[in-house]
């Protein structure tokens, strides 16, 4: 079950109705789930996972708790966007953006598909249902067997002053690319009071708080950065640094780090 709902954004000119439908050179080494390690250039392979998701969605929590089992998973990073455009319906989602319902828009019009939730996402190429065990299973695999053109490395994360410093080491065919730096949070566990999921504790896993693009990366050693969230434990914080085609879109390399 997918919820699809459209809305006008002033950045997207889409219009529609809201509706619920059903709807290393040699060989490759394997990781415990039958998913390719290493690229034959020896670029490390991973799989990341964009869930455009909402709290106010009752097809959503099937979702989350299936990508947060996806997150445990060698290779593969699981990144949680909440979208805004469920807000106006019962429950404002706490950890929503309007900044991460365009980038759903902005997916949907490159891929040629429809805006809705639980909605994935796989290294910016593929997008299904985000509750379809069967595609997500496929399609990470589909990711993973492709070569790997880059790699990036996170070396060291610092909280200081308010901000995340990262430094990290990228390789490989980097110059088409830009860099994307995410500040999750690790588990987030709310009690939902009204809205479709009224009365339900909600877990997330991953959930993106804070979203920076930083430009270019060079060959070799690097330095990012990105404003931390008030109030966030630091124990429960991650850093997820991915590099993404400017045009299009693919995702060519990505490493995650705790705090």
């Amino acid at each position: 079950m997918k919820h699809s709902i459209h809305i006008l954004l002033l950045s997207v000119p889409l219009f529609a109705l809201w509706f619920c439908t059903a709807s290393s050179a040699g060989k490759e080494k394997q990781d415990p789930n039958g998913y390719a390690e290493s690229g034959k250039a020896g670029y490390k392979k991973v799989a990341v996972l964009e869930l455009f998701t909402s709290q106010g969605c009752s097809s959503c929590p099937p979702a989350d708790r299936l990508l947060g089992r996806y997150a445990a998973k060698e290779n593969v990073i699981v990144l949680t966007f909440h979208v805004d455009y469920w807000d106006r319906l019962g429950w404002k989602d706490p950890f929503s953006a309007k900044a991460f319902t365009e980038r759903q828009y902005h997916y949907a019009s490159v891929i040629k598909a429809d805006v809705y939730t639980p909605q994935l996402v796989i290294n910016g190429q593929q997008e299904m249902i985000g509750s379809n065990q069967s595609k997500i299973s496929g399609g990470v695999k589909k990711a993973l067997s492709e070569e790997a053109s880059a790699e990036l490395l996170i070396k060291n994360v610092k909280a200081e002053n308010g901000r995340v410093n990262i430094n990290f080491a990228a390789s490989g065919n980097t110059g088409g690319s830009i860099l994307n730096v995410a500040l999750l949070q690790n588990v987030a566990t709310t009690e939902i009071k009204t809205g479709e999921n009224g009365g339900v504790t909600l877990t997330n896993n991953n959930v993106v708080r804070n979203l920076k693009t930083a430009g270019q990366v060079i060959e070799g050693n690097n330095v990012s950065s990105i404003d931390l969230i008030q109030g966030l434990d630091e124990k429960n914080i991650s850093v997820v640094l991915f590099l993404q085609d400017k045009n299009t879109n693919k995702i060519v390399a990505a490493d995650k780090a705790a705090l």
